[in-house]
């Protein structure tokens, strides 16, 4: 998905990125408590807004996308609704 720049000033209004290096990950899961779950390296978007997130997008167009729906639209992301079934 391509934004155009206007887009990409408008999600930049409402969010802010980072990447997770495997660094951040190691430190992390180091001093993690047993009951929380491994960090895995990838993008991530957080709202200026409120406190919403999202962690572990591999691309900065995919944490762009998801953040443009989830705050902006408001919505979920289009996707795939019915699955082909798979035939053995």
């Amino acid at each position: 998905m391509r934004f155009s720049n206007e887009i990409k000033k408008d999600i930049n209004k409402v969010a802010r990125f980072h990447y997770l290096d495997k660094h951040m990950c190691a430190a992390w899961n180091r001093n993690r408590s047993a009951n929380e779950l491994r960090l895995l390296t990838g993008w991530v978007w957080q709202s200026k807004l409120d406190n919403q997130y999202q962690m572990g997008l591999k691309t900065l167009t995919a944490a762009m996308r998801d953040a443009y729906y989830t705050i902006i639209e408001q919505r979920s992301a289009p996707g795939v609704v019915n699955r082909i079934r798979r035939v053995a």
